[in-house]
């Protein structure tokens, strides 16, 4: 394998490695700065904080992408940058004002008052994140995932060190907005010391008019993917009670931390590594086939595990008045493989240079989403998770399309890695089942233990069973990327 190669893989290795090692202790400690806060705030102020979220979020994740991308797609082009920077901060701050403006409408339509404040608050994130977007572009083109992830990390303690002295005043609300403003502060004056970034000046308007053409259909994709991935809670919020709404908020965070954990570390690498070989069709698919093969592997094992535990981890975390959760959880995670795979598109299309077809594939997978949640919603928690984990084929299918259309020929034997693993995941969830049901009337922390045991022996059984030969080869290649020497084939 050639030099270049071997260093790309190589970096990808570490990078990933680093991705995950920082993603899970920043998920770790953020989730157990959530469960002490969901001991303190009551239900109906977290399905309040939910539709704020998400409604900010979707705001923000539209504002601010394509800048990520097009600094990605071009590493060290300080135009590039400036363009990129200035036309996100031009579409956040029209955002802040909309949402400031429509936050009385929302509050009504919502029948929730305290709404306004807190949107109007939670908006003022959608700016903050300008000031991020390209610096961590920057360090991720230069593989530094591990200032990324401490980065990360220092966010998140920084904002839960802010937020549990007000939940535990009484001061819910405040608390939860307090977490999140703070969370972004850090992390945006943080990376941009660490990346050596400073505000450009504004550019000519051609490379502005340049950063608008750029980004427009990826900021089009956002805008779909967030109400696909996360953002129907708007929509769900308005079919059922806010209390509810809480109970599937909890569910629904709590299967999108599975994916960031097994996936997100990993899916940073596929824009940089994708982009240094897209000039050659057959390294593009050799390099996602490597990528993905142990990718799948921890996905479908995470989705195994945590399923078949589902009732052990709602219950030992946010405590049984927390109990509605559960069946929404465990089905949920049937759902997590196929968002994971949804994920790669942006990246495999963008990297071959067809970032126009992105949007095409985001709007039929929301509204796919958008259908089910206005359907099942009124029909009860358990109706709308079992709705939306079936609806995940859909996802599968639209990710089947992206192979086809960003690798051609290419695309079979990436597709043929997703049969070992999904039968891992049946056979774990299986086996988990069984033993459950023996299991009785044991507490949370007995029950936790033994069903993520039984479920990982099952899977890693199945996975041994059916192909030991091709988990010898992807362990091999593994150890070869980490290490200094060869990778191998």
């Amino acid at each position: 394998m050639p030099e270049a190669e071997t260093s790309l893989a190589h970096g990808a290795a570490r990078g990933a490695a680093w991705n995950f090692v920082t993603v899970l202790a920043e998920r770790g400690i953020g989730f157990l700065i959530l469960a002490l806060l969901l001991r303190m705030v009551p239900a109906r102020e977290v399905g309040l904080i939910a539709i704020a979220t998400a409604i900010s979020e979707l705001a923000r994740s539209v504002a601010n992408s394509g800048a990520g991308e097009q600094v990605l797609a071009n590493p060290g082009e300080a135009r590039v940058e400036a363009g990129a920077f200035w036309s996100q901060l031009v579409s956040a701050s029209l955002c802040l004002l909309i949402l400031w403006g429509m936050a009385p409408w929302v509050a009504s339509l919502y029948r929730l008052p305290a709404l306004v404040v807190v949107l109007r608050f939670m908006a003022l994130s959608v700016v903050m994140t300008c000031f991020l977007i390209v610096p961590s572009a920057r360090l991720t083109s230069q593989f530094r995932f591990k200032s990324i992830g401490l980065i990360s990390l220092g966010s998140t303690l920084l904002g839960g060190a802010c937020a549990l002295p007000l939940a535990f005043m009484g001061d819910g609300l405040e608390a939860l907005v307090a977490q999140r403003l703070v969370g972004v502060g850090f992390y945006a004056v943080a990376v941009a010391v660490c990346a050596g970034w400073v505000p450009p000046r504004p550019p000519s308007w051609p490379v502005l008019r340049e950063g608008f053409r750029f980004s427009r259909p990826l900021m089009e994709a956002a805008f779909v993917d967030f109400i696909s991935v996360s953002g129907y809670v708007m929509l769900v919020g308005l079919r059922m009670p806010v209390t509810a709404l809480a109970q599937f908020r909890i569910a629904q965070r709590l299967s999108d931390v599975l994916q960031e954990v097994a996936f997100l570390p990993a899916r940073k690498l596929f824009m940089p590594v994708l982009v240094a070989v897209r000039a050659d069709e057959q390294r593009r698919a050799a390099a996602l086939h490597r990528m993905l093969e142990p990718l799948l592997m921890l996905v479908f094992f995470v989705s195994a595990v945590s399923g078949a535990a589902s009732r052990p981890i709602i219950l030992l975390m946010f405590g049984p008045e927390w109990q509605g959760a559960v069946p929404v959880f465990g089905i949920l995670t049937l759902a997590v493989p196929a968002l994971a795979l949804y994920g790669v598109i942006n990246p495999l299309l963008t990297a071959s240079g067809q970032a126009r077809s992105v949007s095409w594939y985001a709007w039929a997978n929301a509204a796919s989403i958008g259908v089910i949640c206005w359907l099942a919603a009124p029909r009860g928690l358990v109706t709308l998770a079992w709705a939306l984990a079936a609806r995940a084929v859909v996802g599968v299918a639209l990710f089947l399309l992206a192979l086809r259309q960003g690798l051609a020929s290419a695309f079979w034997p990436v597709f043929r890695l997703l049969g070992l693993p999904l039968a891992g995941l049946a056979g774990a969830r299986l086996a988990a089942h069984g033993v459950g049901e023996m299991l009785g009337a044991a507490s949370p922390a007995v029950e936790l233990a033994v069903l993520v045991l039984t479920s990982a022996l099952a899977y890693a059984a199945v996975m041994l069973v059916l192909a030991p030969f091709r988990m010898w080869r992807m362990a091999r290649r593994l150890s070869s990327a980490f290490s200094e020497g060869r990778v191998l084939p």
